[in-house]
Formats: C-alpha cells, structure tokens, sequence
C-alpha cells in the first residue's frame, strides 16, 4: 500500500496510539445540508442532500473500525486519511495496451467529490466510535489519489499526547 504521508511530528504522537484500518469500496462525500420549513408543523427541519449514498457508507467506515476493535478515545485525536478513487477507462490504453496504465494518467484525483466533504463524511462515521466527539480531532491530514489496486480509503488514527 502506498504511504503518503511522513511522521516528522511524531514526538507529538504516540506511537502506541496509532491504529489503522482500510474501508473498501467508492468514498462517498457528506453531502450538503438543505433546510426548510415543515408547512405542516412549521418547524424547520434539515436534510443532507445525499444521505440515500452517504449512509452507507459511514456505517462500513464504522463497522470496519469496530472489526479492528477501535474503541474512542478521551483526548485529542489526529486523523490521516487517503482516498483510493475509481480511475476512470481513458486512463488505460486500448486495443494491445488494454488493460495497462498510460503513462499520461494522472495519480492525483482532482474532480468531484470535494475532499473537505470525504473527510467530513469519515469524522462523523467515526464520531462514537474512534472518539465522542469529531471536535477531539485537531490534526487532519488528506489525500485522493486514483486506486492502483483496491477503491476505498486508507484510514490512521493517532492520539495526541496533551
């Protein structure tokens, strides 16, 4: 698996607090939130815009947490995170290039979705599981890059020593 990430600050950062895990499949993004007024009830009531494809999702990232027995933490938390995306069919060659990478395709994912949402969507997947509460992360570290191998996201936990 590739690593992106280096751990200059790791005197900051317990080396025993560090856990891992990988979730499979194609990272989808929080998705906006909509608010209007119930004509019924005259409450205002808010929906995210995608929650049919985001649910999914944030509950593999918290089953995968669990199956690695990830249990949340009290203090401050940092959150490294790589999204392996889809690459899409004009990234490989064709006809007796089928199949193999042109030398041309991008590594760094740069279309929809917003990485600042991908993120978003694994700290509140996370919330009750890795710590109580998303404000305990004060260090995030991100990246989409297109999958090599498996689509999913690559996700390290560390506690921060106070």
């Amino acid at each position: 698996m590739y690593v992106w990430w280096s751990d200059a600050a790791g005197a900051a950062v317990t080396a025993a607090g560090q856990q891992q895990f990988f979730v499979p499949g194609v990272p989808v993004p929080k998705g906006s939130a909509k608010a209007f007024v119930n004509r019924h009830t005259g409450k205002v009531q808010v929906m995210q815009d995608n929650r049919d494809k985001q649910k999914p999702w944030a509950s593999l990232i918290g089953l995968c947490a669990s199956e690695q027995g990830i249990e949340p933490m009290a203090g401050a938390a940092c959150l490294q995170v790589c999204f392996y995306m889809p690459r899409p069919k004009w990234h490989y060659g064709a006809g007796r290039n089928a199949g193999k990478l042109r030398a041309t395709a991008p590594r760094c994912h740069t279309k929809k979705p917003d990485l600042d949402k991908l993120v978003r969507c694994v700290k509140d997947a996370l919330t009750g599981v890795a710590w109580h509460d998303d404000s305990q992360v004060v260090e995030v570290t991100a990246m989409k890059l297109y999958a090599q191998e498996r689509i999913g996201a690559h996700i390290i936990i560390k506690e921060v020593k106070a």
